[in-house]
C-alpha cells in the first residue's frame, strides 16, 4: 500500500483522482483528509511514500492566487502580510516531509525532510508532471491515462520581482530542498 504526501498546490487532487480511478493501493485516512504530511509513526524506510514537489515560489504564488480568487481575508492585505502570517506558505515542504508540521524550520528539520525524501518510493516533479506520472503508472501496468483531471487550477498571474524575492526569503529551506531533490533526480539517485 502507498501513502500520498499531498502538499497544497502541487497537483495532488489530480493525482488522487488518477489513483482512485485506477483503484491503486493507496492509503486514505478515515477522515478523507487530503493534505497529509509524513507520519512520525511511519518511517519512509518502512512505508511506500509518494509525493509531488513543485517550485516553491510557484507553489506559494498559486496558493496566494487561489486565496485571492476565494476572497479569503488572509490575502486582503497583500502578499507580504500573507507570507508573514500564513503557515502554509513558509517552508511547508520541510514541515510536511519531516512530519514536523507547525514547527519553525531550521537545518535540523530540513535534514530530516531530505533524509525522508531520499527513502520515498516516488517523487513526481510538478514541472514534469505528465512524464513523471506516466513513469509512475507504468509500475502498475497502466500505459494510458486521461488528462481530464485538474480540478483546482488557478489562472497564473505574473509576480513582480520584489514579490518573488519576498517568497524566497520566507521559503529559504524549501528552495534548498527543492534544488537538492531536482539535483538527485537529474543524477538518477532517487
Amino acid at each position: 500500500e502507498f501513502c500520498f504526501i499531498h502538499v497544497p498546490r502541487t497537483g495532488g487532487w489530480s493525482f488522487r483522482n488518477y489513483y482512485e480511478e485506477h483503484k491503486l493501493p493507496f492509503y486514505s485516512n478515515e477522515k478523507k483528509g487530503h493534505h497529509n504530511p509524513v507520519s512520525l509513526l511511519c518511517s519512509p524506510n518502512e512505508y511506500n511514500y509518494v509525493t509531488i514537489i513543485r517550485d516553491p515560489v510557484e507553489r506559494v504564488r498559486s496558493h496566494f492566487q487561489m486565496f485571492q480568487e476565494a476572497n479569503e481575508l488572509s490575502v486582503s492585505r497583500g502578499l507580504i502580510n500573507f507570507l508573514r502570517y500564513s503557515s502554509e506558505v513558509k517552508n511547508l515542504y520541510c514541515q510536511y516531509y519531516s512530519g514536523l508540521v507547525g514547527e519553525i524550520v531550521d537545518e535540523r528539520i530540513y535534514n530530516i525532510a531530505i533524509k525522508n525524501l531520499k527513502s520515498f518510493k516516488n517523487i513526481i516533479i510538478f514541472e514534469n508532471y505528465d512524464e513523471d506520472l506516466k513513469k509512475f503508472f507504468k509500475h502498475f501496468k497502466i500505459d494510458n491515462f486521461s488528462k481530464k483531471f485538474h480540478t483546482n487550477k488557478s489562472p497564473e498571474k505574473t509576480l513582480k520581482q520584489s514579490e518573488r524575492e519576498a517568497i524566497k526569503i520566507y521559503n529559504y529551506w524549501d528552495l534548498k530542498l527543492y534544488d537538492e531533490i531536482i539535483n538527485l533526480k537529474n543524477q538518477k539517485k532517487i
